[in-house]
C-alpha cells in the first residue's frame, strides 16, 4: 500500500528567516508605493494566495484584490525571492533542519512511499527558497500557495497531483503531514490526514501542543521514530501509531502538566479528525 508524505517547507524543510516576508513586503512597496506593516505570525503558515489578499488589504483599506493584482503581486514577491535567499546564505542564516536529507534519502529509497510538497509557498518561490538546500531533487511535485486560500485546499491539490502521477488512489489513512505551526496541523486533521511537527520551526508551542499532532519530534533526527510512525518500522516496544503520547499514563500527567487536563485535547490523542469532536474544532 502506498503512502504518501507532504512536507511543509519554511521551518520544516529549511530556515529561510523570514525571506518570503522581506520579499512580499517589498514587492508590494514597488506595486503600489507604501511598505506595508505587519508582522511575521501574521502570514506565518498560511498560503501565499491567502497572504497576497491580507497584505493588498493592509494597503486598500480592507479592499478585496482582484485574480490580475494577485498574479501581479506574485510576480512582485517572486522577482524579490532570490536576492533575499541570497542575503540568508551570505549571513550564514540559511540552513536544512537537522537529519532532514537523510531522512528524505531514506525514504526515497522506499518504493511504496511518494514524497511530495504541501507549503503555502507558490511553486516558483518553493524551488527559490529551496535551490541552496539541493533539497528540491526530491520533490517533482505537491501543493502550493496558488491552490486555495486555505493548507486544506492546498493539501487535496497535492493529493490529486500525486494520485494523476502515479496512478493510484490514497485514502486519508495513507496521506502523512509534516509542518511545523498549528496550522498544518489542523488542516491535516480537518482533511482526516495524519499529521506530524517539528517542534523547533515557526510555530507557537502553545498552539502546537493544543493542535495535538500524532507525532511531535524536534528534528528529522531521530529516524527510526519517525519510520514508526509512518508504519515503516515495527515498534519493538508495540507502541501503535499516535500513541507516543498515552493517556493515562505518567507520560500523560506530565505532557498535560504543560498545557493543563483539556477533554477535547485528550480525545485529540485517539481520534483523528477535528470534526469528530462534540465542539468540531481545537483551535
Amino acid at each position: 500500500m502506498k503512502k504518501l508524505v507532504l512536507f511543509d517547507l519554511d521551518g520544516t524543510l529549511v530556515t529561510t528567516g523570514g525571506a518570503g516576508c522581506r520579499a512580499l513586503a517589498k514587492g508590494a512597496a514597488k506595486l503600489y508605493g507604501k511598505m506595508p506593516k505587519f508582522e511575521h505570525s501574521l502570514i506565518s503558515g498560511r498560503t501565499d494566495l491567502d497572504n497576497f489578499t491580507l497584505i493588498y488589504g493592509l494597503l486598500h483599506k480592507g479592499k478585496k484584490p482582484s485574480a490580475a493584482e494577485v498574479k501581479k503581486m506574485e510576480k512582485a514577491y517572486v522577482d524579490q525571492l532570490p536576492e533575499e535567499v541570497k542575503t540568508l546564505q551570505r549571513n550564514k542564516k540559511y540552513q536544512m533542519i537537522a537529519g532532514v536529507d537523510q531522512f528524505l534519502q531514506s525514504l526515497a529509497k522506499e518504493k511504496d512511499v511518494v514524497i511530495a510538497l504541501g507549503t503555502g509557498n507558490v511553486e516558483k518561490g518553493a524551488y527559490i527558497k529551496l535551490e541552496p538546500s539541493g533539497l528540491g531533487k526530491y520533490f517533482t511535485l505537491g501543493g502550493f500557495g496558488t491552490d486555495g486560500h486555505t493548507r486544506e485546499d492546498m493539501l487535496k491539490a497535492a493529493v490529486k497531483r500525486a494520485e494523476k502521477k502515479y496512478k493510484t488512489h490514497f485514502t486519508p489513512d495513507q496521506v502523512y503531514v509534516i509542518g511545523d505551526t498549528h496550522r498544518d496541523i489542523c488542516a491535516a486533521k480537518n482533511c482526516g490526514f495524519h499529521s506530524a511537527v517539528i517542534t523547533t520551526g515557526l510555530g507557537d508551542p502553545k498552539k502546537i501542543l493544543r493542535a495535538a499532532a500524532e507525532l511531535e519530534v524536534k528534528n528529522f533526527k531521530d529516524v527510526p521514530t519517525l519510520r514508526m510512525w509512518l508504519g515503516l518500522r515495527t515498534d519493538p516496544k508495540g507502541v501503535k501509531r499516535g500513541r507516543y503520547i498515552m493517556p493515562a499514563s505518567a507520560i500523560e500527567h506530565v505532557f498535560f502538566s504543560r498545557t493543563g487536563i483539556d477533554e477535547d485535547r485528550l480525545k485529540m490523542l485517539r481520534i483523528k479528525k477535528y470534526s469528530d469532536l462534540p465542539s468540531g474544532t481545537i483551535m
